[in-house]
């Protein structure tokens, strides 16, 4: 039965690779070979429409801040965050990373890994789980934009429980579900072993109940951009958040603001006995808005090319300015469905002058590629160097284990994608171009006791394979 499945699923995947066409069979993906084709039309697609939070909503946050219920040290923004580190990384050769470091185990005998632990219930527990990567390279890429340091932001969601789902009402009771989204902030880490320093920003949503913050409930944050001073981040079935590094305010009770004064519980996110609280942590960003697909819709088993588009990676593109979307589909996922993965371009312009106008004209993609990469985690594109093809690093998981595997392709080149050994369980994946001029990709692994950031070099990643491999 399985021999015979297989002999299907190569044939299927011939066909795929030689010409991709809108199908309504199964889309191969395990044990064959993995193609990527981009240049697809993009005038049927789903587009975006820019929906901003209300004037009321942010008035809310603004009075708030006027009448010292949320504060700044000195003014609100990233500053306060850069000063105010509470944290520490280890370098992969320090002792506190003897266990996390097991997770980089098979990618460090084999290529120039860097990596880095980090601390306490960070490190240990699964409370909250890292998603997504971007970094101040991203957000600078937008002309004239300062991040004011040198940093690369880490995205992580609070899983839901039967004592954290109070402040989330509907969210269902599992650890798939999320209750709470929030960015770390770290000092760009060195391999030299010093200690790196971060912390960690609670994302909200403002409100109109006179609460004036909220957490962000029930999305799982698998893809985030930095880009100028916003953060952009996936939200999977209807398209993406917009948060304001500008509007980062503190909290000024941070440790006394629950019921009666007390010490805040999980649950307490919001107004609380005439305090504004943010669960014990001490900086909120605040959302400013969604881009919103139209018309709407996604699904995991999608049978529509142009239709049912979902939201889970993001990275830049920076030859262009744009964000690249990926969607993520398990082994079922890609079995049910009439259509391959799809990667998305956004141009950012387009995005920011309907943020700054105001205008709901949809936003169209710039560009759609296909794949038949199964447990996709996080997209990099860039045009070739030489040739100016697109080229993509891929990083996915394999169902069933914690592997994880990096790969590279060139389009159009007539030379098979190369197959690279990974950290496992790897998140999203961003770019990054060192001082030497370098490129490098990062990453972050899931899991607590085998948490790590990690950045790899591209250049070990991307060699032509001596026989072609499968996923």
């Amino acid at each position: 039965m399985r021999i015979g499945r297989l002999w299907l699923t190569l044939g299927a995947a011939v066909a795929l690779t030689l010409t991709w066409a809108p199908t309504a069979s199964a889309v191969s993906w395990d044990n064959v070979k993995p193609y990527i084709n981009s240049g697809i039309s993009t005038s049927d697609l789903q587009k975006l429409v820019w929906s901003p939070k209300s004037a009321t909503e942010l008035a809310a946050v603004d009075d708030a801040y006027r009448t010292g219920l949320l504060s700044a040290d000195g003014a609100p923004g990233l500053a306060q965050v850069y000063s105010h580190t509470n944290q520490q990384m280890y370098y992969k050769t320090n002792s506190a990373c003897s266990t996390a470091k097991t997770v980089i185990a098979d990618a460090d005998a084999q290529y120039s890994v860097a990596a880095w632990c980090f601390t306490g219930a960070d490190e240990t527990s699964n409370a909250w789980l890292p998603q997504a990567i971007t970094t101040s390279q991203d957000a600078e890429q937008s002309s004239g934009y300062s991040a004011g340091g040198d940093e690369v932001l880490g995205l992580w969601r609070q899983a839901a429980t039967s004592s954290n789902r109070v402040r989330c009402p509907g969210v269902a009771d599992n650890s798939a579900s999320s209750v709470g989204l929030r960015a770390t902030f770290i000092e760009r880490p060195y391999t030299t072993g010093e200690h790196s320093a971060y912390r960690h920003v609670m994302l909200t949503v403002p409100t109109t109940d006179g609460s004036v913050i909220a957490p962000v409930c029930n999305v799982h944050g698998g893809g985030a951009v930095w880009y100028g001073p916003y953060l952009f981040v996936s939200r999977y079935s209807t398209g993406f958040m917009v948060f304001d590094t500008r509007r980062v305010y503190k909290i000024p009770y941070e440790n006394t603001c629950g019921a009666n004064g007390a010490t805040p519980g999980v649950n307490d996110v919001g107004l609380i006995d005439g305090r504004v609280c943010a669960a014990g942590y001490r900086y909120v960003m605040v959302q400013i808005g969604s881009f919103n697909t139209t018309p709407s819709g996604c699904s995991s088993t999608p049978n529509s090319l142009t239709s049912s588009l979902c939201f889970s990676s993001m990275s830049l593109q920076w030859s262009d300015n744009s964000l690249v979307t990926a969607e993520y589909r398990n082994t079922s996922d890609m079995t049910a469905s009439g259509v391959a993965v799809r990667l998305v371009n956004w141009p950012t312009a387009a995005l920011i002058d309907r943020m700054t106008t105001g205008s709901t004209t949809a936003v169209t993609a710039s560009r759609l590629a296909v794949t038949n990469f199964q447990g996709v985690q996080g997209v990099v594109q860039r045009p070739n160097a030489t040739s100016g093809r697109s080229e993509f690093f891929i990083a996915r998981t394999v169902t069933g284990s914690h592997d994880s595997e990096l790969w590279y392709e060139q389009d159009g080149d007539g030379i098979c994608a190369a197959k690279g050994v990974f950290v496992e369980d790897t998140e999203s994946i961003s770019y990054w171009v060192d001082s030497a001029g370098s490129a490098h990709l990062w990453t972050l692994t899931e899991y607590g006791g085998r948490r790590m950031l990690v950045r790899v070099y591209t250049k070990e990643y991307n060699d032509p394979p001596s026989v072609c491999p499968t996923q």
